[in-house]
Formats: C-alpha cells, sequence, structure tokens
C-alpha cells in the first residue's frame, strides 16, 4: 500500500540546490549600491534576487522539481494549503482553500474555495481549476507528479468547493498539497488557449499562469529572471514591486557585493567558514530559520565494511557528531534527536541517544584483513561544507586503523548511479543539508528508508520499517510512526545527526525576515510579505 516517490534520478537539479543561494539586491537606482558599505533602502520598490547558476528547469511548477528556482515558483503560484510560515511547527494552513474536512478514512478531502482570486490573465479562481490543474499535472508528468497520483476523481458540487477522492487511503495527502512541489493552481483559461503539444509548457517557459503575488515578465535563461507584483493578487500590496533576479556563477562575488553595500541578503549559501563573521558583525543581520533539512549518514548495507547493522552502529557512533556539528556547521546547525526530521512527528515518540563511542568500530576493524579496511567517503562536489566533514570523519577513521579516502561526487551519479549499482558507490556518503518534499514522517521515512524512496541512495532498507510507514500511511497514528523510527534506527540504515536551518543574512533595512521564511521552502522567502525596517535591528537569532 505505500505511495512510490520517482527515483531522484529524475530530478537531478535538487541535490544542486544544496548549494543554491538567494540574494536580495538593492536595484542600481534604488539603493546607495557604492561599495561604501551597507546599504540604504529602495526607494522604488526594486530588488535584485541573484541565482547561484541558472535554475535549470522552466519556473513550471508542474515540471520544476529543484530548490534554486522555488524563489519562483513558490512566489507566482499557490496550492490549496500551505505550511505556516515563520515558525518552526509544520502546521498546515490555509491559502487558496478556505477550510477543508477529510474522511475518517483518509480518502475523501473536501475543501472550501477562497473567493475573490484571479489568475494573472485576470480569470477567475473556482473550483474548475483545481481539477485542471490536477489532470495537467498528471499529464506533464514531471517529477512532481507524484503529488496528484492518488487521485481518483475531482469533483465540483458549486463554485467554491473541490470534493478530492483518492484511490486510497493517504494520510499524508494534505503535506503532499502543502510541499513546495505540491499541486499549483493555475488558469484554464491560460492551459486552454496556449496548450500546444506539451500541455502548455512551451508557454510557462515565459509567463506565468497563477494565483500568487507575482508574475513573470523576464526569463533569459543563464542570464536573468524578473517578477513584478501582480496588481489583482488577493493578499494585498506587496512592499517591492520588482523583483530582477540575474543569474550568478560565483558565491564570493556575491558575499562582496552583500559586505560592499549593494546586496541586502543571502540566503542558504554563505559558507559555514564565513557565517561567524557575519554573526558577530553588527553591520548586517544574522538569522538561523528552522526548516526541515536535515544532515544525515548513508552507509551502504551492499559493501562489505558496512554490511552488517552493527557495523553500521559501530561507525556512527565512532564519528564525534558535536565536534563536527562546532567545527563545520556551527551557525545553521544542531545535533539531531531523533529519526526523522525536526517536529515531523509528536514531541516525545521520536528520541534517541546521540553518543560518541568509537570503542565498537575500532574493535571491529581491528577484526578485518589490511585489505578490508579500506573504505570510501563520498560527498557532493557542490557542498564544501560537505567535504570538510567528510575530511574530519576520515581523519577520525584513520586513527582507528582505518584506510579512509574522501570522493566528491558529481550530482548526476549521486541521483542517476548510486541506487541502481551500490555495490560500486562509496561505502559512507556525507549529507549535511538534504530534505524531504514535506515535513510528514511518510514522506520522510519512505524518501529515506524503503527501497523505491527517491534519496535512499544506498539502498539500506528494512522490511520491518516499511511496512510499519505502509500501515502508517493509511491511518496516520504517530505511535506507529514511531515504532518505524525505532526499527530503523535499530537497523542502523540512513541515520540523522544534525538538524539543519536556512542561514540568513541580510541588510539592516530588511525587515520581516522571519515570518516571510517557511519551513517547508528552502532557500526562499515570500517577498509579498517583506518589509523596510527603519533603522539597524542588529538581529542575531
Amino acid at each position: 500500500m505505500t505511495r512510490s516517490l520517482p527515483q531522484r534520478a529524475t530530478r537531478p537539479a535538487r541535490a544542486a540546490a544544496m548549494a543554491a543561494v538567494l540574494a536580495l539586491a538593492v536595484s542600481a537606482c534604488g539603493g546607495s549600491g557604492d561599495g561604501a558599505g551597507p546599504s540604504a533602502a529602495p526607494k522604488n520598490g526594486v530588488l535584485r534576487v541573484g541565482l547561484l547558476g541558472d535554475i535549470g528547469q522552466p519556473p513550471d511548477p508542474d515540471v520544476y522539481y529543484a530548490g534554486n528556482g522555488l524563489a519562483l515558483t513558490t512566489n507566482m503560484y499557490e496550492g490549496l494549503v500551505k505550511y505556516e510560515p515563520g515558525t518552526a511547527e509544520s502546521k498546515i494552513v490555509p491559502s487558496l482553500a478556505t477550510s477543508w474536512k477529510v474522511s475518517d478514512d483518509n480518502r475523501i478531502y473536501t475543501f472550501v474555495l477562497r473567493k475573490g482570486v484571479t489568475f494573472h490573465d485576470g480569470t477567475r479562481f473556482t473550483a474548475a481549476a483545481v481539477k485542471t490543474s490536477f489532470d495537467r499535472r498528471t499529464a506533464v508528468g514531471a517529477g512532481p507528479a507524484y503529488t496528484v497520483a492518488d487521485v481518483k476523481s475531482v469533483k465540483n458540487p458549486d463554485e467554491y468547493t473541490a470534493v478530492v477522492t483518492l484511490k486510497k487511503p493517504n494520510s499524508a495527502f494534505l503535506d503532499s498539497l502543502a510541499s513546495a512541489y505540491g499541486p499549483r493552481m493555475l488558469s484554464p483559461t491560460a492551459l486552454k488557449e496556449h496548450a500546444g503539444k506539451d500541455h502548455g509548457q512551451t508557454y510557462l517557459r515565459t509567463h506565468s499562469a497563477g494565483t500568487g503575488p507575482y508574475r513573470l515578465t523576464q526569463a533569459r535563461v543563464g542570464d536573468r529572471y524578473q517578477m513584478k507584483a501582480y496588481e489583482g493578487y488577493w493578499g494585498g500590496k506587496a512592499t517591492f514591486t520588482t523583483i530582477n533576479m540575474p543569474v550568478y556563477s560565483d558565491t564570493s562575488a556575491m558575499q562582496l557585493a552583500l559586505n560592499n553595500g549593494r546586496l541586502s541578503a543571502i540566503i542558504g549559501a554563505v559558507p559555514s567558514a564565513s557565517q561567524a563573521r557575519y554573526v558577530k558583525d553588527h553591520n548586517f543581520n544574522s538569522y538561523s530559520l528552522p526548516s526541515f533539512q536535515v544532515g544525515v549518514l548513508y552507509m551502504n548495507p551492499n559493501r562489505p565494511f558496512m554490511a552488517t547493522a552493527k557495523a553500521r552502529h559501530a561507525m556512527f557512533d565512532a564519528v564525534d557528531w558535536r565536534s563536527v556539528i562546532k567545527q563545520v556547521v556551527t551557525y545553521k546547525a544542531e545535533l539531531a534527536t531523533g529519526a526523522y526530521s525536526r517536529g515531523a512527528v509528536t514531541s516525545g515518540t521520536d528520541t534517541k541517544v546521540m553518543k560518541h563511542a568509537p570503542s565498537a568500530l575500532t574493535k571491529y576493524a581491528a577484526s578485518l584483513p589490511a585489505a578490508a579496511k579500506k573504505v570510501v567517503i563520498g560527498h557532493s562536489s557542490n557542498s564544501a561544507d560537505d567535504a570538510q566533514i567528510a575530511n574530519l570523519v576520515a581523519a577520525q577513521l584513520q586513527s582507528m586503523g582505518i584506510d579512509a579516502t574522501i570522493t566528491a561526487y558529481q550530482t548526476s551519479q549521486v541521483f542517476g548511479k548510486f541506487a541502481k549499482d551500490p555495490k560500486n558507490a562509496p561505502d559512507l556518503y556525507i549529507a549535511s543539508s538534504t530534505w524531504p518534499d514535506a515535513n510528514n514522517p511518510y514522506m520522510y521515512g519512505h524518501v529515506f528508508w524503503d527501497k523505491d524512496g527517491g534519496l535512499n541512495h544506498l539502498q539500506c532498507s528494512d522490511t520491518k520499517t516499511t511496512a510499519l510507514l505502509a500501515k502508517a500511511l493509511r491511518t496516520g497514528d504517530m505511535k506507529t510512526y514511531a515504532a518505524a523510527g525505532k526499527a530503523i534506527t535499530a537497523a542502523a540504515c540512513t541515520p540523522t545527526w544534525a538538524y539543519a536551518n536556512d542561514f540568513v543574512v541580510t541588510q539592516p533595512w530588511v525587515g520581516n525576515v522571519k515570518q516571510s521564511h517557511s519551513i517547508a521552502e528552502p532557500y526562499t522567502l515570500d517577498f509579498n510579505t517583506l518589509k523596510i525596517q527603519r533603522g539597524q535591528a542588529h538581529e542575531k537569532q
């Protein structure tokens, strides 16, 4: 009864987003921008939003399945529900649906829709758009299509009621809708007029058809993107009316621009080695904002060294994770205390003891012949943090007599080759910041722990865990999810070692940052709710 997500080989750009950056910059005519220090607030409502590399895919919500471009898709398109911004809790709140009811068997979801909403082309938002949008997502068939794969029918008793019936019970369906990659509502008029032979994909490369606070006005691949505030937006008037997003290729240049006043903020891409400087510098405000990103250690059961749960436990406990966090990711991570991402299950039901006990691994290594003590530690070639952590782990293993070597891997290798041929993948793979699509315990557990999970790169799984996750999906029972967490902890497959945050640095005039950040949407903010604040707040959160 498990619902399968696609293997992440279909979404390679997603992992590259772990190095993605969101930089807000004062426009050339809006702020000081003279390189003399912190900038003045813009007077013309224009911000520049820098993108590190191109977004990799069109900003079409039924196609886009990465991270860098969430700054576009989450500001142009809206779903029925969303995760509440400005909080560490995974609370689902209204968006284009004002209320909803769920049947006792988690199969029928009835939504009451918001009135007075229009799409960017002026078309009224009604219940008919729900079916059109769901159908279009299925027809396009890209990575995000799994979020509506369980939908059996969508019916409209009236203009502002949508009844979604699923093929089978799914207690995680609301979380799928609230996800940054959940189905977004698109204008039926625009889709009909510009359908072409690809369900409007060509049109949505350079236009938007959503209900969000911003509409797409420029899309020059590899060069720049631009959004302007949608005048008919139901949620109120934006402080910043134009968002210019030039494409950058160098993070150092972006930091320099921030330092000399040409940029107003960087989100998610300040190297950990530079973060302390911004925390201590009162010319900037810095934030470590909650997300459900995690640091995990992948251990390969298909390689002799990590073939048993006992060996994997010894490996995980041998690493001094507290030291790793302190030395590398001090300002954007904290020690994990459970099997799931932070807050995915009821408080107190997901606990584990983090200990540094290298003796078991030392004893295990001593029992092996020299040829069997070789361990390959992998990390993403896009992450300086992961490279540093891999070096720390290798040094710890070498002190135990283990021949540890380090290899950097491209995104295409991690998502395309590891799961298909785990015997030729590394023994260990370090990831300091990865995330599921939503903070539902099933959606977390499935992608990391099930055989067909999109983030189970090294194919470490446990049959008991898989059965418990499938059972919990039908009922939503937190005790069953807690049992699944205990089972996977015993199996020692892909354990969490850190809860990761979004590290944000801004000029002092950028206001309402915390309230504009969603736990569900890394590397972006809701531009519509950002404000200009007077004076320097010197916030260090």
